[in-house]
């Protein structure tokens, strides 16, 4: 079974495809290990989805995206993507972030974040890595922690 840009709840996008094996291995078999356009292709669950808003908790055991706009908290203890259409005013918390789209708010408790070439993102960053592309705008404050430190409570 291949899986297609109309797959879009199961992480394709268009132009890009996935093998339904690479959805039965081990979670740790499929999460790339380094940001950037690996996360774009990983598997995720839309949260919310393009043309709706939404404001409140939303709480996951998995990796999401959000396509829509959003206001409140987000928390996963996967990924959080805000896709390239996606607005999230408010807070993320998890350990990996990638940023396409627009975040006026903090990301908190991250071992990585990755701001992608037309993220725009005012705010808070506490994290461990920060990977910022060309054409990203960023307005805000920064802390870098290290990885034995405790996470940081935001």
């Amino acid at each position: 079974m291949r899986l297609t840009d109309r797959d879009q709840d199961l992480g394709g996008r268009p132009g890009s495809s996935l093998d339904s094996s690479d959805l039965l291995r081990s979670p740790t078999a499929v999460l790339p290990r380094a940001p950037g356009q690996a996360w774009v292709e990983e598997r995720t669950r839309v949260a919310v989805s393009r043309n709706i808003n939404v404001s409140g908790r939303l709480v996951f055991q998995e990796a999401v995206r959000i396509e829509g706009r959003f206001r409140g908290e987000i928390s996963s203890i996967e990924l959080v993507v805000v896709s390239e259409e996606g607005f999230v005013e408010g807070r993320i918390r998890t350990p990996r972030v990638l940023i396409l789209g627009e975040l006026q708010g903090d990301i908190v408790g991250s071992r990585s974040v990755v701001l992608g070439p037309r993220a725009r993102v005012a705010g808070k960053i506490e994290t461990v890595g920060l990977t910022i592309c060309e054409g990203a705008r960023f307005d805000g404050d920064v802390r870098i922690v290290h990885a034995d430190e405790p996470a940081p409570n935001g």
